[in-house]
C-alpha cells in the first residue's frame, strides 16, 4: 500500500496539493542558482569582491529569508485561524510573486540590498506552507492525517524535484541565448500568480470560531508558547535539532559539493533534484507503508537515526558518488522524519489551534534556517567538514531525545 491508493483527483484537497507543488517549484529553483549568484565572478558582487566577502554575503542572504519566515509563519497561521485558510493564502501567493520578480530584478540591476529585500518579503510569503498543511488537517480525520501529511511531502517533493531541473534549464544560455541567473525567478513569479489562480478551486476548509481582533503582540507570544508548555517544549526542543541539523545539511552542501568537488550549477541542480526524488519516494510509499507496522514514536526514532548515518555518510567524504547515494537516502529518510513530528505535533491540540501550531512549528524551522548559514559561513573557514559533522551530531541528538519523549496532549 502507498499514499496515491487513498488518492483521487476528485478530492477536495487537490487544489492544496497543486498550491504546495507550484510553491515548492518556485522554492526549488532558487537555491541552485544562489550558489554562483556570489561566487561567480560576473554575479552580483562583481570582480572585486574575496571569498570570505562573498562567503558573507551568501550567508546573510540565506539568513533573512527564514528570519522573515519566523516573524511571518505563526502571525499568519494565527491569523488563518481567526480570518480562515483561503485569505491568508491569496495574501501569502501575491506576495511571492512580487517577492522572486524583485529577485530577478535584482539580479538583473546587481543590486545587493534589492535582493535582501527580495528575500525577506519572501519569507513572509512562505507562510503558505503551514497554512496548507493546516487545511489539510482541517479536512483529514485521525486516520487520514498520516495518509494526507505524506501527500503534503508528496506534493512538495514533486515541486522540489521538478523546481532544480527548471532552474538550471532557465539558467543556461546555452539553450536559449537570453537565458541567465534572472530568468527562473522570473518563471517562479509567473508560478505565483498561477498558484493564485488554483486558489480560486479551494473552498474554504476552516470557519474560525473566535472573532477577537488580531494583535500582532499576541501572536508574537503564541510563537514562543512551544517552548514554554512542559509536553511540548520538549517536542520543540526535539524538532528544532532536528532542524538545525537539516539546515546545516541543505544550506552548507552547495557550498561543500562546489569547494570539494567542483560542482557547476547544473550539477547542483541535478543533485538536489535527486534529494527530491526521494523525498518524493519517502513519502509516496515508504511513509504509509513503515506506518502500517510501526508506531509513530519508533518512525520517528528509525528515521532520525537513518538521517544521521546519511549525512554521516557525505562527512566521510569517501568519494563524490557516495555524497550522491547519501542525499538520495537522506531525501527518504527526511521526508518520513518530517511527517510524523508534524502529525505528533497536530495531535497535542485542538482542532481550533491547527493554524497556530502549524506556523510555531515553521518558525521552529525558522529559527535554525537563520542560524545555520551565519555559523556556516565561519565554521567552513576553520574547516570544511564542520558544518556537516554538526549536522551529524545535532541530528544524532533529536534521535536520542525522541526515544524519551511521551506524548500528553494538550488542552489548547
Amino acid at each position: 500500500m502507498n499514499h496515491l491508493s487513498s488518492f483521487s483527483f476528485k478530492s477536495p484537497l487537490v487544489p492544496l496539493y497543486l498550491l504546495i507543488l507550484i510553491d515548492h517549484m518556485g522554492f526549488g529553483i532558487f537555491y541552485p542558482i544562489l550558489v554562483p549568484i556570489f561566487m561567480d565572478n560576473n554575479g552580483i558582487l562583481g570582480l572585486e569582491a574575496t571569498g570570505s566577502l562573498r562567503s558573507f554575503w551568501y550567508s546573510v542572504t540565506l539568513s533573512v529569508f527564514p528570519m522573515a519566515v519566523f516573524f511571518g509563519a505563526t502571525l499568519l497561521g494565527d491569523l488563518s485561524d481567526r480570518i480562515g485558510r483561503k485569505k491568508v493564502l491569496a495574501l501569502c501567493l501575491g506576495a511571492a510573486a512580487l517577492a522572486y520578480a524583485l529577485s530577478g530584478l535584482a539580479i538583473d540591476l546587481r543590486s545587493l540590498s534589492l535582493l535582501l529585500f527580495s528575500r525577506i518579503v519572501a519569507g513572509i510569503a512562505a507562510g503558505s506552507m503551514p497554512i496548507a498543511q493546516a487545511a489539510v488537517l482541517d479536512m483529514s480525520s485521525e486516520q487520514e492525517k498520516i495518509a494526507n501529511l505524506g501527500l503534503v511531502i508528496l506534493a512538495a517533493s514533486f515541486g522540489f524535484l521538478l523546481g532544480p531541473l527548471v532552474g538550471g534549464l532557465f539558467a543556461n544560455p546555452k539553450i536559449v541565448s537570453w537565458f541567465n541567473y534572472s530568468t527562473p525567478l522570473y518563471f517562479s513569479s509567473i508560478l505565483a500568480v498561477a498558484n493564485l489562480l488554483t486558489l480560486k478551486l479551494l473552498k474554504e476548509t476552516f470557519v474560525p470560531q473566535r472573532q477577537a481582533p488580531f494583535k500582532f503582540s499576541q501572536s508574537l507570544a503564541l510563537m514562543i508558547t512551544p517552548f514554554c508548555i512542559k509536553n511540548l517544549r520538549f517536542l520543540a526542543v526535539i524538532y528544532l535539532f532536528m532542524q538545525l541539523g537539516w539546515s546545516f545539511y541543505f544550506q552548507f552542501i552547495s557550498i561543500f559539493l562546489l569547494k570539494k568537488h567542483h560542482f557547476t550549477a547544473q550539477d547542483i541542480s541535478l543533485f538536489m533534484s535527486l534529494m527530491g526524488t526521494g523525498f518524493a519516494i519517502g513519502s509516496c510509499f515508504v511513509l504509509r507503508m513503515v506506518s502500517h507496522y510501526f508506531q509513530e514514536k519508533t518512525i520517528a526514532l528509525g528515521s532520525l537515526t537513518l538521517l544521521t548515518l546519511c549525512v554521516l555518510a557525505t562527512v566521510i567524504d569517501i568519494h563524490p558518488t557516495i555524497a550522491w547515494i547519501s542525499t538520495f537516502f537522506l531525501g527518504i529518510t527526511m521526508a518520513i522524519a518530517y511527517s510524523i513530528i508534524i502529525k505528533l505535533f497536530s495531535n497535542l491540540v485542538s482542532e481550533e489551534r491547527q493554524g497556530w501550531i502549524m506556523g510555531a512549528c515553521e518558525a521552529i524551522s525558522a529559527i535554525a534556517w537563520t542560524i545555520t548559514p551565519l555559523a556556516a559561513s565561519y565554521l567552513e573557514n576553520v574547516a570544511l567538514s564542520i558544518p556537516l559533522s554538526l549536522a551529524t551530531l545535532l541530528l544524532l541528538i533529536s534521535a536520542f531525545m525522541i526515544k524519551y519523549w511521551k506524548a500528553v496532549p494538550l488542552a489548547l
